[in-house]
C-alpha cells in the first residue's frame, strides 16, 4: 500500500509541475503584444458577425427562409 501512495504522490507532484509550466507558458503568450492584437481583432470580428446575425434584416431573411422551407415540406 505504501508503494501505491508513493506513486500517487509522485504523479501528483509531477502533474503540479507540469501545470505550473503550462500556466507560465500561457501567461507569457497572453502578455505577448502580437497575441493581444490578434485576440482584439478576433473580438471585433465576432462583434461584427453577431450584429449582422441579429440585425432586423437578418431576422427577416430567417423568417422568409423558414417560410420557404415549410412550403417545400408541405408539398
Amino acid at each position: 500500500m505504501a508503494g501505491k501512495a508513493d506513486k500517487a504522490a509522485a504523479v501528483m507532484k509531477d502533474g503540479g509541475q507540469k501545470a505550473k509550466i503550462a500556466a507560465a507558458k500561457l501567461y507569457a503568450l497572453a502578455k505577448d503584444p502580437g497575441t493581444q492584437a490578434k485576440a482584439g481583432k478576433l473580438l471585433e470580428d465576432g462583434k461584427k458577425m453577431y450584429r449582422a446575425a441579429t440585425s432586423p434584416e437578418a431576422k427577416e431573411v430567417y423568417r422568409k427562409a423558414a417560410e420557404v422551407i415549410n412550403k417545400m415540406r408541405k408539398k
